[in-house]
């Protein structure tokens, strides 16, 4: 190539380095710079005229607090022989730190050896990085670490116990009577009280305890080189000084508490994911138990096998709801007198693994994992398309409500959307509501009542007597049917207590209005004297054995939205 190409060459490079964005930097043999482009000169802070001849480690200074040892090809260049990349911290002249990515690589020709450095300022993407990350591992509120920074923490805690023989605890920390405060004085005020009780928790522990916002009021708490009852100590100081805080508001003052439950982290194989179960049931344990409870997790302890077994029966819910395996069973409501209308109760069964089963397992499982409203939806349905093809059946049926169906606003547009659709009238319907799920959401209870009593479907009050606050209650829920608890009628026979309850509770329905219902009525003795006592009806295995609701046919539950004119329910999605 003559002088004149080689010229053109040259100037055709010189362009295109001064026109790209990336800093370039040339050296020569002894690593003296030769060139910048524009960028590197805007990047460096120095101009190529100054620069010049400058040994590179003039020009450029690694920030040393973020690299314990500068990249060799940025000293030698007979280390860029075979190109080298990576990331540094650069130092500029005006003292900024910038994040770069580098390349180098060898120049040969007739001056000798050389390197070509290509840098590109990352500073931004790095910063933008960090932003997510922090935002991924980190909650805003709090200032703590999220959930998904506590699993990742605790999946090193996992390893350091299996690989060095340490034990460490994992606390499951959830407040009481937060959302009383949310309700009352609202969600910001409820943000500001979360952030001083975990400012008030992080005061309380050493600089080794890892704390972490799980979501909501719950906490996570990684204690670590601990011992199980160390762990319990330092729960109870927690819930303690939780349960000592105290919050004011407008005049009005709150007072909080606290349960924990530990899980031991040992040699013993498990998971991140589950160890967080064991100490959410450990609380659940706990606050069962009453506020400011502590416990820890024992795998072979009945209570958690129990709430294993229920989280089972949780798990395979939503396949057995679409495998058709749930069946409507009912039980008679007998009136003692001729001219009563007949009702029945109407039950869950789970036809599984070839066995009916009854629900005293699969409640309980369902309520604790808020499934409850779903299998009511599907049994209101079951129910009403099977009215609707009965039409000569005059018989009452009712339905049993879980307690976070009655809180639920939209439960009572579902009903009247289906008894809309399946042309059923209300009367045909009743729904009985235990005393505890009425009480605790007294004002949904009563607004249910008097939406579904509209509708001339008909209420009962479950279980009545079994709390000291029944006759309170009682004035306040405008029910139907009064069911007496069958612990008193079981009862009555051997004890003339028992006797005297449920014939007062006979007479006080009578005086309001009401219909006295006997459950558990077991032999033909308990019944005649139910009889003579006034109760208006019986139910039991003496009266009728619970049987599947004869000719039902499985319901595909709606999934269709109903009308948009709709009064009450606008979108109804039962179970997806």
């Amino acid at each position: 190539m003559d002088e004149a190409a080689l010229s053109n060459e040259k100037a055709r490079w010189q362009v295109t380095l001064q026109s790209i964005n990336d800093a370039v930097i040339v050296t020569n043999p002894h690593n003296q710079v030769t060139y910048l482009n524009p960028a590197a000169e805007n990047l460096l802070g120095i101009a190529l005229d100054e620069a010049m001849l400058s040994p590179l480690n003039a020009v450029m200074q690694l920030d040393q607090r973020s690299n314990d040892d500068a990249p060799a090809c940025f000293l030698s260049p007979a280390s860029a022989l075979h190109g080298q990349t990576g990331s540094a911290q650069l130092q500029t002249r005006s003292g900024q730190h910038l994040a770069i990515s580098y390349s180098c690589a060898p120049l040969t020709g007739h001056g000798g050896l050389g390197t070509i450095y290509v840098l590109r300022d990352e500073t931004e993407k790095k910063q933008l990085l960090d932003s997510l990350h922090e935002m991924a591992f980190h909650d805003p509120l709090t200032n703590l670490p999220n959930r998904r920074a506590v699993e990742g923490r605790l999946q090193r805690a996992l390893r350091t116990a299996r690989d060095q023989a340490q034990r460490h605890a994992f606390c499951y920390i959830d407040l009481d009577q937060f959302k009383l405060v949310n309700d009352t004085c609202g969600h910001s005020v409820g943000d500001a009280l979360l952030v001083d009780i975990a400012q008030t928790m992080k005061e309380a522990l050493s600089d080794q305890a890892y704390l972490g916002r799980l979501g909501g009021d719950e906490f996570g708490l990684i204690l670590f080189d601990t011992q199980p009852a160390e762990a319990i100590q330092v729960c109870r100081q927690l819930v303690q000084r939780i349960r000592d805080f105290r919050f004011e508001y407008k005049g009005r003052r709150f007072a909080l508490g606290a349960c924990a439950g530990i899980a031991p982290i040992t040699q013993v194989p498990t998971t991140a994911g589950e160890l967080m179960v064991q100490a959410d049931m450990a609380c659940y344990r706990a606050k069962s138990e009453g506020s400011g409870r502590v416990m820890l997790y024992e795998a072979d302890e009945v209570g958690f096998r129990r709430l294993e077994a229920e989280m089972g029966w949780a798990a395979d819910f939503a396949q057995a709801l679409e495998a058709n395996q749930f069946l409507p069973y009912r039980q008679l409501i007998q009136p003692t007198s001729s001219g009563g209308q007949p009702h029945y109760e109407v039950l869950i069964r789970w036809q599984r693994n070839g066995v009916i089963e009854g629900p005293a397992k699969l409640l309980p499982a369902l309520e604790r994992y808020g499934q409850a409203p779903i299998l009511d939806r599907w049994m209101v349905e079951a129910v009403v398309s099977y009215l609707a093809a009965q039409p000569d059946d005059t018989a009452v049926y009712f339905i049993n409500l879980s307690g976070k169906t009655v809180a639920d606003e939209s439960f009572l547009g579902t009903v009247c959307y289906l008894l809309d659709h399946y042309g059923v009238a209300g009367e045909r319907l009743g729904f009985e509501v235990t005393e505890t799920a009425a009480v605790v959401n007294l004002e949904d209870a009563q607004r249910l009542i008097h939406g579904l009593r509209q509708r001339g479907c008909q209420f009962a009050l479950d279980d009545f007597g079994r709390d000291a606050s029944s006759f309170f209650y009682l004035k306040h829920l405008p029910a139907d049917f009064l069911k007496i608890d069958g612990a008193f009628v079981r009862g009555m026979l051997d004890d003339r207590r028992d006797q005297a309850i449920v014939r007062s509770i006979a007479k006080l329905a009578s005086d309001f209005g009401m219909y006295s219902v006997a459950e558990q009525v077991e032999d033909a003795e308990m019944a005649a004297l139910l009889r003579d006592i006034g109760v208006d009806y019986l139910q039991g295995y003496h009266i009728h054995r619970p049987e599947a609701l004869p000719h039902w046919q499985p319901v595909t539950v709606s999934q269709a939205a109903a009308p948009a004119h709709h009064p009450r329910s606008p979108h109804l999605a039962l179970v997806k």
